[in-house]
């Protein structure tokens, strides 16, 4: 049985009780006649009766160290009573104690946290055994984790193929957050059908998938959401569950080692393509590419790919893609150069981000072949061989050289997923100016707005009231909810920060819930590349923590969203065999199912 010294103070209070009530009452003599006067006879039996021993003193007095096991029970009656309620408590400790899988990538995670210390002030304390987050709140059956222990898989694996929102190589775990990220406030991108209520509901009660979420898993409301008195009605409980559970351990003004690295680059595997398929070369690269048959594609399509010139300039031209590369790597127009792509629509903790060294074509060089611009010029438009696209970048662009025709990717040629046999790429914008197999760029003399979305070039996704979410983006990669650590250890933990167009001035760190923040100048930063963060720190307490990020850019443009990880530290990490092995990461085995199992197996 653990030690309480709450139980200590209770008992303590006990005790003062009964000595006044003793000395409210009527006092007699041994012998069952009444004491003299002065009280002597009475006073000498009970202070023999209630005589301590100086350990039973202490225990009264509250000393450090002491424990209840020193409390003598013929003094303390209900003792008994009491140790069966530690007993019991601890037996619904340990049958309750949150579970602990291993993921199919190795990583073990332990969602809920441990209760190794808990508030004071709480009713019900439990010494180390406390199980209120699992008893009381099932906190392991909420949530989508819960079900769909790798979001990411569950997107790849859904029957109508969703945007390739993932991001292997990167590692970036997809949550609920990002999932709202998308499915509230998207005009033009997504429909109001497809916002996020209307979809979750319907998929998890429709009468296709009502019976088995509810009786195969044990579905019902509260696995989604969380109730309380505030007003705000069902809150998702994977956006508030760390304000409601017991056992994160707070760190007041955080300290590890930090440092950033921009050159660090990804081979042609881990750049990013959402692979929206709204258009019919989309869904051809889609389905030729690495999410699709991952096709060799035909030499013949770049040998006789072709790129046009024209519009507002001197001299239109079509030519021979092969033919541009050779004549251009004569000119030294060639270029070669670690760039950033950012998506305009990337969530934080998003995947749609990437720094890759890109080799292209110039189109400063491009236009100078056709003449050059004529007067009142604005900008060029890069249009899609299958017309699908006609996103515009303004002409400053063309004249700093940030905008290219890439046909190589980290050295090799483009694959079917990143755009063969070439690709628009201009710096500082959204992404979506990169058009894929692009055939022509069209110079324009129209008075184009370069910074609406449509046009290709806003830097931040707005919210309904004009803020920009994801501007500046700073990001966790590869800690799924929960993930094992070794206490004591030291734990670097990665990611991102972005501003877009702007340069990123600082990144800071809380593990207190935002109470306290430590912060990290960059100093001068390359705003065409990203900033990859590491930071190391040591946990010191067993259990668990939350780890949030945020930056601020040139301007002074704060996160607006942040992101926040929880893991745990143990002082003896599980074997696997210890843990629930998943061998699936996109739906565990139903829980009654596995529970059948288990019972088979006994």
């Amino acid at each position: 049985m653990r030690f309480n010294k709450h139980l200590v103070v209770a008992t303590t209070c006990l005790v003062c009780g009964v000595a006044l009530a003793a000395g409210c009452a009527p006092q007699q003599a041994a012998d069952g006649g009444k004491t003299a006067e002065d009280g002597s006879a009475s006073q000498s039996q009970n202070e023999q009766e209630q005589t301590l021993t100086p350990e039973q003193q202490a225990v009264v007095d509250g000393a450090e160290g002491t424990t209840d096991a020193d409390i003598n029970e013929d003094a303390y009656p209900g003792k008994e009573y009491v140790d069966g309620l530690w007993d019991r408590w601890e037996a619904i400790g340990e049958e309750y104690a949150p579970e602990v899988r291993t993921l199919p990538n190795g990583q073990m995670v332990q969602r809920t946290p441990t209760e190794y210390a808990v508030d004071p002030d709480a009713w019900q304390i439990q010494a180390g055994s406390n199980s209120y987050n699992t008893y009381w709140l099932d906190a392991d059956n909420r949530g989508c984790e819960s079900c769909h222990a790798d979001m990411n898989a569950l997107l790849k694996n859904l029957p109508y193929e969703h945007p390739v929102a993932w991001n292997d190589e990167l590692d970036s775990k997809m949550t609920v957050q990002q999932c709202l990220f998308c499915h509230s406030y998207a005009p033009g991108y997504i429909s109001k059908q497809y916002e996020f209520g209307t979809l979750m509901h319907a998929v998890h009660y429709s009468s296709r998938n009502k019976t088995e979420f509810a009786n195969d898993y044990q579905g019902d409301c509260m696995s989604c959401h969380n109730a309380t008195e505030n007003g705000e009605g069902l809150e998702l409980w994977d956006a508030t569950k760390y304000d409601r559970l017991w056992g994160i351990n707070d760190v007041e003004n955080v300290q590890g080692e930090f440092s950033i690295d921009q050159e660090k680059t990804q081979d042609q595997s881990g750049v990013f393509s959402y692979d929206w398929m709204h258009a019919y070369y989309d869904n051809m690269r889609h389905g030729a590419g690495v999410n699709g048959l991952n096709l060799e594609m035909p030499q013949s399509l770049f040998d006789e790919w072709t790129i046009t010139v024209d519009g507002s300039v001197n001299a239109p031209y079509t030519a021979k893609l092969p033919d541009l590369i050779a004549e251009a790597e004569a000119d030294g127009a060639v270029v070669t150069k670690t760039s950033k792509m950012v998506c305009n629509w990337n969530p934080v903790g998003g995947g749609g981000v990437t720094n890759t060294e890109i080799t292209g074509i110039s189109v400063s060089w491009l236009v100078e072949k056709a003449g050059g611009m004529t007067d009142g010029a604005t900008g060029v438009q890069a249009l899609r061989a299958d017309g699908s696209s006609k996103r515009a970048f303004p002409k400053a662009k063309v004249e700093s050289d940030e905008a290219l025709l890439v046909y190589k990717i980290g050295g090799e040629y483009l694959d079917a997923t990143r755009g063969y046999p070439c690709t628009n790429w201009v710096e500082g914008v959204d992404a979506q100016i990169n058009s894929k197999q692009i055939d022509t760029y069209h110079v324009t003399d129209e008075d184009i707005d370069y910074a609406d979305k449509w046009a290709g070039n806003p830097n931040g996704w707005q919210n309904e009231d004009g803020v920009a979410m994801n501007k500046p983006n700073a990001t966790i990669l590869g800690v799924p909810d929960g993930l094992l650590v070794q206490n004591g250890q030291p734990y670097t933990f990665n990611g991102y920060v972005d501003g877009f167009d702007e340069k990123i001035a600082s990144v800071e760190f809380s593990m207190d819930q935002g109470k306290t923040w430590t912060k990290y100048d960059l100093g001068d930063t390359d705003r065409n590349k990203l900033v990859w963060w590491s930071f190391t720190y040591t946990p010191e307490l067993e259990g668990a923590y939350c780890l949030t990020i945020r930056a601020t850019t040139e301007s002074g443009q704060q996160s607006y969203e942040t992101q926040t990880v929880m893991f745990n530290a143990k002082d003896k990490l599980p074997s696997p065999e210890e843990t629930t092995v998943l061998e699936t990461a996109s739906l565990v085995p139903p829980k009654v199912e596995a529970a059948k199992s288990e019972e088979q197996s006994e």
